[in-house]
């Protein structure tokens, strides 16, 4: 079945219908199908990555371009409408806020694997699993977004994942 094909601003066709179709297919969670839809004709590096998953034939790279749009998708949404301040730290900050952060995404681990696991989690928050085992096994900073995301899957109080270091 053909079907419609959209072009970049290069002129490029880009098989959108395609690529989602494949990503349904691959049974990626319906949400972030939904999301991609919607924001892939405005931004092109997404149309892009997309391409680029649909063109790799590794799971494990497939894998990697799903956080990365992940990633992409979360900077998009979380954009603010007007510059705002962040809270900053010091670079003597650096070892507190890698301990902060393991030992908080531990304790969040471990609720998550109580309440049935990162897979069960995934399919309840619409993140793909790869993006929520990145998000677990990483040093990085969490994104309140998806730390509100898995309160509200886990039952949790926003509270108890109000994290002092998260972006």
């Amino acid at each position: 079945m053909n079907y419609p094909q959209i072009q970049d601003d290069r002129g490029n066709d880009l098989h959108v219908l395609d690529i989602l179709n494949e990503m349904r297919s691959a049974k990626l969670e319906g949400a972030f199908i939904c999301s991609l839809m919607e924001i892939c004709q405005r931004y092109e590096g997404v149309r892009d990555l997309m391409e680029m998953w649909f063109e790799e034939s590794d799971k494990k790279e497939r894998d990697k371009i799903i956080v990365d749009l992940q990633e992409a998708l979360d900077d998009i949404i979380e954009a603010p409408q007007k510059p705002e301040e962040r809270p900053s730290f010091r670079f003597d900050d650096f070892k507190n806020l890698t301990r902060d952060v393991l030992e908080f995404k531990h304790f969040l681990r471990e609720e998550v694997d109580r309440q049935g696991g990162i897979t069960k989690l995934s399919h309840k928050i619409g993140i793909p699993q790869p993006s929520l085992s990145r998000f677990f096994n990483s040093k990085s900073v969490p994104r309140r977004t998806t730390l509100y995301k898995i309160a509200k899957a886990l039952n949790l109080p926003e509270s108890m994942v109000g994290f002092k270091w998260s972006r």
